[in-house]
Formats: structure tokens, sequence, C-alpha cells
């Protein structure tokens, strides 16, 4: 997999940890995508970025990935970084227009069930339990 994670200015500071289990997910995610020769570039924002999005977006332009990090929980802003990397793969298809409303329709629809299925299933199957007590999740799945 080639992905690299940009931590912009504003972005809380996160632990070298969190950066490994960042990578495990995106890795996941990639790999129920088909994205896993495809060069990912995810960048994290602190709360309130000074940018048009709402919790996180996917610029056809440069293939990248904003997630806001700042004030959420880590199982959120992963959750966004699945919806917009199905977002790049409908891109990589050549589904992707300008026509596409930003609530509801088939491409926002498919984005909110994948990242829903991607993130339940990593944190049921995937996370250790020992990651999954770092993260304050409950033991499910366990």
């Amino acid at each position: 997999m080639n992905a690299k994670l940009v931590i912009v200015k504003g972005c809380p500071s996160i632990d070298k940890d969190t950066q490994v289990l960042i990578a495990k997910y995106v890795k996941y995610a990639c790999s129920q995508l088909g994205l896993e020769d495809k060069p990912i570039v995810i960048r994290l924002l602190g709360a309130n970025p000074n940018e048009p999005i709402t919790t996180g977006a996917y610029a056809p332009s440069n293939k990248t990935i904003s997630s806001i990090a700042g004030g959420r929980h880590l199982i959120d802003y992963c959750r966004t970084i699945a919806h917009e990397l199905t977002h790049m793969k409908q891109d990589y298809e050549k589904r992707i227009t300008d026509n596409i409303p930003e609530i509801g329709g088939e491409i926002e629809d498919e984005a909110n069930v994948m990242s829903g299925r991607i993130t339940k299933h990593f944190v049921k199957n995937i996370l250790t339990p020992e990651e999954k007590k770092k993260l304050g999740l409950g033991s499910y799945g366990s």
C-alpha cells in the first residue's frame, strides 16, 4: 500500500500508536475497496479548518482525502476516511461527475454504507482487545 498521512498545521498531536492504528485502518479499508495499488494521501485537519468541508472531503483533482481529526474520536475520523476512500474508488471507476448531490443519491449513499460497513467490521474483527481498550471502545466482537 502506498499511503501518506499528512498532519496539517492546526491538527492536534497524534501519537505514534494512534498513527499505527490509522495506518492499520487505512490498509484494511483499501483492501475492502480494491485500492491497495493506488497512491493515497490523507490529510488530517484540526477542528474548524478554513476549508470548504463538513467532516471530510475527497479532491478528485489531486486524489487527496481530508478528514477533520480535531475534536473527534479516532473511529469517527477513520469512518470519514473510509467514506472519502469510497469516493476515490468511485472516481477511479469514472463515476464521479459534476452533478452529484452532496446529500443522498447513489454515490453519497454508497460512501455512507461502505464507510459504516468497513468501520464496524474493523472494530469487531480486526482490532485487538488491547487496541479496543486503548481507544475506549467496548469489547464488541471479542
